[in-house]
């Protein structure tokens, strides 16, 4: 009754300190969260510094192609002027010392104002550059966008790849294991020798040590997601099961022809092109005369007590006619200037089409080949596992020895393996593509 008594308490016990653990209740580790393909690339897409960075890039060339629109408003700026002395202030805010006067005091306030006429298409030509550029700048934020789109698809298909080699290795680990019990069987009923018992063991030292490497893969992969998406986020989560199956891509003609005209990197090399235009066309037009109008008014009161003089308010209305004689051949230094950014960007558009081409031509290769090596790939797994099967059933009977079965086991392993691989870099050769064509 006493033993029986001090068991209860001690399973008692044993509970308590379980269920408390540290003073605190033992919770069960809580579920990975869910994240879906398209919730990775909206929260990238949200919140992912780089996109970041080109919404601000955008919102400084809008800013920029708003003050170039600038000299199309009238200037209107106000003054108040205080003079002391032997001078007075001019009608144009100004204090002036040419016209001597005796000492004095006056306050002087009032506004200007002018407005550009007609500048021989200075003002439309800088606006028009701003604006190419304003559009050179959102093309970038596009490419931006797409590259991190990109980056998601790539992490979150690797990430799946990794998934299912954690999953083959440990499937392999499984299948060894059981083969291991059956060959420890028949050793020990003296029916196989030691020499096989110890391949078996290897195979399985050899099947845990992929398990490992595998899981330590899969633990990076997660960590490549979150950075593609741009947060810190968990150590893990529950991706959904995609499909592996990959159509075969249109012809190579049409996908490079649908590059050129998509591609946003060349669209904003296209509008660098016509920035560097627009500018040799408004340094060149710096040539010809401004016209503006002028006006300006307010009010003059002497503080210092002189009747004689008079006072109140005034206003003056003229024009002004500016034609630029010699600079310095400051102009034809901004027209050599621009002409050179010009082709400049011209050179770099058409490298950067090669490029394009190129990155066209091998993502296509590359998915046409990883579609044909999934074939193949298929096809291996069932030749090794007819294989393994065959070696089993001739190891039982007596008719082949242990490493038929073991060289059966490696064969399907690599074989499904690769077959994995192959199918989750054909997915991201299919991405590849998709971004190499300018789809998002």
């Amino acid at each position: 009754m006493r033993q029986r008594l001090i068991g209860v308490l001690s399973v008692a016990v044993l509970t308590v300190l379980v269920e408390t653990a540290g003073g605190q209740p033992v919770t069960p580790p809580a579920e990975p969260p869910q994240l879906t393909l398209q919730e990775a690339i909206q929260t990238a897409l949200r919140i992912h510094p780089a996109l970041q960075s080109a919404e601000f890039a955008v919102q400084g060339a809008e800013a920029r192609f708003n003050q170039a629109k600038a000299p199309y408003y009238p200037q209107v700026g106000g003054a108040a002027i205080q003079s002391n002395g032997a001078l007075r202030s001019n009608a144009f805010l100004r204090p002036s010392g040419s016209l001597i006067s005796p000492n004095q005091s006056d306050m002087t306030i009032g506004v200007a104002a002018s407005q550009t006429v007609y500048d021989f298409g200075q003002t439309e030509s800088r606006v028009d550059a701003q604006r190419s550029d304003k559009t050179r700048v959102e093309k970038d934020a596009v490419t931006r966008r797409a590259d991190v789109v990109l980056g998601v698809e790539r992490a979150y298909f690797t990430v799946l790849k990794r998934k299912r080699l954690v999953e083959i290795a440990e499937q392999t680990v499984r299948e060894r294991e059981s083969l291991k019990r059956q060959v420890d069987v028949l050793y020990r009923n003296q029916l196989k020798s030691k020499l096989d018992l110890g391949l078996v063991h290897v195979q399985l030292s050899d099947a845990e040590f992929l398990v490992i490497r595998a899981r330590n893969d899969l633990t990076a992969a997660f960590a490549d997601l979150s950075n593609a998406m741009g947060v810190e986020g968990p150590a893990t989560y529950s991706l959904e099961e995609l499909p592996v199956t990959v159509e075969p891509p249109r012809t190579l003609g049409d996908l490079v022809g649908e590059a050129m005209d998509r591609r946003p990197e060349l669209l904003s090399l296209k509008e660098r092109i016509r920035t560097a235009e627009h500018r040799i066309k408004a340094a060149g037009n710096l040539n010809f005369p401004t016209i503006q109008v002028i006006g300006s008014a307010g009010d003059t009161e002497h503080i210092s007590n002189r009747p004689n003089l008079q006072e109140g308010g005034w206003w003056g209305v003229g024009g002004v006619v500016s034609v630029p004689i010699f600079t310095g051949f400051l102009i034809q230094n901004q027209v050599a200037e621009a002409t050179s950014q010009q082709r400049e960007a011209q050179a770099v558009y058409l490298n950067a089409a090669q490029n394009v081409r190129l990155q066209v031509k091998d993502s296509f290769l590359d998915l046409v080949t990883l579609i044909q090596q999934i074939k193949v790939a298929q096809q291996q797994v069932l030749i090794a596992r007819e294989a393994l099967f065959l070696a089993s059933q001739r190891y039982k009977l007596g008719l082949s020895s242990i490493v038929e079965v073991t060289q059966s086991e490696v064969a399907i392993t690599l074989a499904e393996t690769r077959l994995a691989e192959t199918q989750f870099e054909a997915k991201i050769a299919e991405a590849r593509l998709r971004y190499a064509v300018g789809g998002i």
